[in-house]
Parts: C-alpha cells; structure tokens; sequence
C-alpha cells in the first residue's frame, strides 16, 4: 500500500499548527495537569506527583483567594459600567461635530495605544503622594490641605487603579459605539422627530436598541482584559497595601514565583478561568437578544 500524501494545503498549514502546538497546547496541557500536582519551583520532582483535586479544595476554602476574586469582579463591574457610559458620551459627542470628526477619533484612540505597564507608571506618578499630579492640584485648588495618601490606603488605592483602568480603555467602547452611530439609518430618527419625539426619547428608543450590540461586543472584550487585570496593579500598588488591591491574577502570579507554589498557582488559574467565561457567556447572549430586537425592528 502506497502512503496517503497530505494536501498542498495541509502541507502548508502544517508549520503553523506545530509552531501553535508547541507555544500554547503543549503548556496549556502541562499547566492543567500541573494543578492536580503539588509542583514547587524549588522542588522539580513534585511535578510527577499526582494528589488529585486536593489544590482546588484548598484554594476554595482560601480567603485570600475569594478576597481577590471579590475585588476582581468589583474592579470588572465599576470599569465595565464607567467605561460603557464615558464611551457613550463620548461617541454621542464626536458623532454630532460637523468639523474635524477624523482628528476626534484619532485623538480618541490615543490611551489604546499606550502599554498597560506605561499606563500604570504613570498614574503611579499621578497619585503620588508628595509630587503627583493629583496631589498637588487638590491642593492648589484648596480642595485640601494635607496630601491624599493614594496608593497607601487601601480603598484609595483601588480608586486609583480603576481610574487607570477605566482611562486606558474607555476608547474601546467609544470607538466601536460610534461605529454604530455611523452605520446607523438617520430615516428613523428623522421620523421620531418628525412625530414629535424628544431627543431623550429619540435616544432611549430608536438609537440605544441600534448600538446596543455595539456596546455589547465592547463588554465582551473589556470584560476578558479586566478579569484578567495584572499589569496595572502590579506596578501601582503590587497588591498592596497589606494585599488590599490583590486581584487574581496579581494573587496566581505571587503564588507561582514569589511562594514557588506552581502547582496551586494554576489550579487559581483554571478557576479564575470560569469568571472569564460566565462574563463572556453572558455578554454573548445580550448581544445575540440585542441582534435579534434590531433584526425584528429594523
């Protein structure tokens, strides 16, 4: 029997699927199996020792971890919701100028293209105490007399860093929001006004149901890129103070190379996974009902 040859196409495609299979199936496989394992960095040889769902068990009954999962979601809901309705308005806003829309949105595409680790430098320097930007302002206006301990005190601290969070990303929803207003028919709101609609009512009927998907698939993205929020607070804060702005990832990452603990470390990991995927779920569903209501109405 002659051997069967691969397609000119799979020949093709045969490098990229090896090169993929190395960089991502291959760790991702030897990650998962690692959380069933007491893996520690200083201690190669536990790697092969299999003890079950027993890392799981411990870092669900672990209050430091639900701590950083609580504050992870908080962070995810204040950013999403923040995000969605600064982008809003700001779309709304560069939509209605009639002179240098093209410069508006270039202008408004400027914190995408800043690093999260440059971002988070730099509102490090913002709210520092004795120098930063905000400080200092607060103080000229006469808004207050004594520096505001920023990044000490843990509830300011995580003030900050959404801050930084919702300023680096708010872009993403007023660009892909004014996408929608662009591609939106102007034939039904010149009928609702026509038929004597305020521009409230304009807006809360006709428009939002339009963009609506638009929003969505922002929320989809962001919701992704905060569940998994790292960069920021790890050059802000570190976590701190005393671990009051430990989110997962900052936790998972302390845990694998600060403690050595890799194999705890990924079984944090897969679980913080499910908080990505309910999000997305979820997010996904809404945009598909949103599709659905333009589909029927339009």
């Amino acid at each position: 029997m002659t051997a069967k040859r691969l397609s000119a196409p799979t020949l093709l495609l045969l490098p990229a699927v090896l090169v993929l299979a190395a960089v991502v199936v291959v760790p991702l496989c030897l990650s998962f199996y690692s959380s069933f394992t007491p893996f520690r960095l200083t201690r190669p040889e536990t790697f092969f020792t299999f003890i079950g769902l027993r890392n799981y068990r411990n870092i669900l009954s672990d209050a430091n971890f639900w701590w950083a999962f609580g504050r992870t979601v908080l962070l995810l809901t204040i950013a999403l919701n923040l995000e969605m309705l600064l982008g809003l308005g700001l779309a709304l806003l560069v939509e209605k100028a009639s002179r240098g829309q093209r410069v508006l949105r270039t202008i408004m595409m400027f914190p995408m293209m800043f690093s999260p680790i440059l971002v988070g430098f730099q509102f490090k320097f913002m709210f520092n105490d004795n120098i930063g930007l905000v400080n200092n302002a607060l103080q000229s206006l006469g808004l207050t007399q004594e520096a505001i301990p920023w990044l000490i005190e843990g509830h300011l601290a995580f003030i900050a860093i959404s801050i930084a969070e919702i300023w680096s990303s708010t872009s993403i929803f007023a660009i892909l929001i004014l996408a929608g207003l662009l591609a939106m028919p102007k034939e039904p709101v010149e009928a609702a006004r026509v038929d004597g609609c305020t521009p409230w009512q304009t807006f809360r009927y006709v428009t939002w149901p339009f963009i609506m998907p638009f929003a969505y698939i922002a929320m989809t993205i962001r919701s992704l890129d905060v569940a998994r929020a790292y960069d920021i607070v790890k050059i802000m804060t570190d976590g701190g103070p005393a671990g009051r702005t430990e989110l997962l990832w900052t936790l998972v990452a302390r845990t694998a190379y600060s403690d050595a603990r890799m194999g705890v470390a990924n079984a944090m990991a897969y679980f913080s996974i499910l908080l990505s995927i309910v999000f997305t779920v979820y997010f996904f569903r809404k945009l598909a009902a949103a599709r659905t209501q333009i589909g029927a109405e339009w």
